[in-house]
């Protein structure tokens, strides 16, 4: 049976079985900050477009020939991190979807 759990003032998918009598957790999904599996399947969306669009932002602020300076080499890497952070968003909105049986909306 899975079911949604605070914890440290975040909320997590979880699911609940017995192990030799005992109850046991296991994280299925991490909902981060939405409280409802629903809420996270209609923001994680659109979350990660804004994480592309900020990393696509910040390319786009550093000049042509300029990107191993020291600031605008960590501009770039500022950017590499959002894109991770949005291809890992996306993957965890796939693992939400097939666990609840949704397709891609």
């Amino acid at each position: 049976m899975a079911y949604v759990r605070t914890k440290g003032g975040r909320y997590q998918l979880v699911e609940s079985r017995r192990v030799d009598g005992q109850p046991r957790q296991r994280v299925l999904v991490h909902l981060g900050s939405y409280p409802t599996v629903e809420e996270a399947l209609k923001g994680w969306p659109n979350d990660a477009k804004r994480l592309r669009r900020d990393a696509e932002k910040a390319r786009g602020g550093v000049p042509a020939g300029r990107g191993s300076e020291p600031f605008y080499r960590d501009v770039l890497k500022r950017a590499a991190s959002l894109e991770r952070q949005a291809d890992a968003l996306e993957e965890k909105l796939g693992r939400l979807r097939s666990l609840t049986g949704r397709a891609r909306s």
